[in-house]
């Protein structure tokens, strides 16, 4: 067979170093974010003065879960005079009702509930319009799912971040059955990873964050100033967080106080989110330019920047993955045939380009997994073999996102398809045992 093997060669080698060089340089800034996120931060002052929160609860069909919620807030540091808990089902007979009775909470039973009005940022939109309508005032709002649980000072750190400053806030997402298995630990490892390098290196440089889901604090006045909560897609955190980033509102991820959350085991439920999280995320672009006020906390070149950096910051690392990938394959083709054509002897150089490039694209996903580990291990509480087995298969947890985007892409329906996560309520973070 006539192909030039050294041609090939010079030709997947080149794109290999091209390809090394275009990530190191396209993603400067997770460099600079690794570099400025282990810095130790320092506790924010404590104020007197006290914020009026609403703390937020969608909990349709909840009742398995929605105690440990609220024993939580009942045990919280902070006034109890100084934040109201609203509970959001959508019928009355919801066993979840009683349960909130019983702590003494207020709940709320959405009237709209129409196709296409299923999601928790619809139940959020109903809950403060009712609020607005019958002149009910809060500083701030608390967003939570059913089965958080809080640290016993988080309303109250939460209040003082306020007190600085902060529009938009939150603190670290826990979990409370990481050690599960590979599905929790890979996303204990995500979330850890977003939490303490990406919005801590974002809340540093930029005074920004990424909010994931809950435990964040979102000011009255930001949703006033956007007409009313907007953000009732399938991924109402990253369109908030799209819109704070356009807006220039200053936020802030505060690493010193934990929420926990429950996350699914079942490769099914997690699948299905993946796709849901995927379609929210490029779905996103079109709250940008939502009415809203301006606040030109940066200049309007850094602005841009930020966004660029926002609306950009995975894709060289994609681009990476998927030429390196496709790279390692074509090179274990012609090698491959080259081997059987002519002998195994002239092209060990392509076998071990692939294997190079093979490599690099396993440790891209296993380094930061093995860094991200050991920063937060006193937090997620792996243990010694699930931090192990957490580094192995991160790449493989990831990877099904791919798959995620290659389903939405086939099954359109499933990117707007809300479906309900079993919640267990199991509890195995030692941290919440002391």
């Amino acid at each position: 067979m006539n192909i030039n093997y050294d041609l090939i060669t010079l030709i997947m080698t080149s794109i290999t170093g091209v390809m090394i060089a275009f990530v190191l340089l396209m993603s400067i800034y997770y460099l600079i974010y690794w570099s400025v996120s282990a810095r130790k931060t320092e506790p924010v002052p404590h104020s007197d003065k006290l914020t009026k929160f609403a703390v937020l609860i969608a909990a349709r069909n909840e009742s398995k879960v929605i105690s440990h919620i609220l024993e939580s807030l009942k045990k919280q540091t902070y006034p109890a005079d100084s934040f109201e808990v609203y509970v959001i089902v959508e019928k009355e007979s919801d066993p979840t009702v009683e349960i909130v009775k019983s702590f003494g909470y207020k709940y709320f039973v959405r009237d709209r509930l129409m196709d296409g009005r299923r999601t928790k940022g619809f139940a959020l939109q109903e809950c403060i319009d009712y609020f607005w309508r019958n002149e009910i005032q809060f500083d701030s709002y608390m967003i939570f799912d059913a089965d958080n649980i809080l640290e016993e000072r988080y309303l109250e750190v939460m209040n003082d971040l306020r007190q600085t400053g902060v529009r938009v806030g939150l603190g670290f997402r826990n979990f409370t059955n990481a050690n599960t298995n590979w599905l929790t630990i890979g996303s204990s490892v995500m979330f850890a990873y977003m939490n303490d390098v990406t919005s801590k290196g974002r809340s540093i440089v930029f005074h920004k964050a990424t909010l994931m889901g809950t435990g964040y604090y979102v000011d009255d006045v930001i949703i006033k100033d956007a007409g009313g909560w907007i953000f009732t897609g399938m991924t109402e955190d990253i369109q908030l967080t799209s819109y704070c980033y356009y807006h220039d509102i200053n936020m802030r991820y505060y690493p010193l106080v934990c929420f926990y959350d429950e996350q699914s085991p079942d490769f099914k439920t997690v699948h299905a989110q993946h796709v849901r999280w995927l379609a929210g995320y490029f779905q996103r672009r079109k709250f940008l330019k939502k009415a809203g006020v301006q606040h030109d906390y940066h200049s309007s070149g850094m602005l841009s920047f930020m966004n660029f950096e926002f609306n950009c910051g995975l894709i060289p690392f994609i681009i990476f993955n998927v030429v390196m990938s496709i790279g390692a394959i074509v090179d274990l083709v012609f090698a491959s045939i080259g081997t059987f054509y002519v002998g195994p002897e002239h092209y060990g150089l392509l076998f071990g380009l692939a294997a190079f490039q093979f490599l690099l694209v396993y440790v891209s996903f296993a380094l930061p997994a093995f860094i991200t580990i050991l920063r937060a291990n006193d937090r997620i509480n792996l243990t010694t073999k699930n931090k192990i087995i957490g580094v192995l298969t991160y790449i493989f947890f990831f990877y099904e996102f791919a798959l995620a985007f290659i389903d939405g892409l086939l099954h359109p329906k499933k990117k707007t398809t809300w479906t309900r996560i079993k919640h267990t309520g199991e509890v195995t973070n030692k941290a919440l045992k002391k």
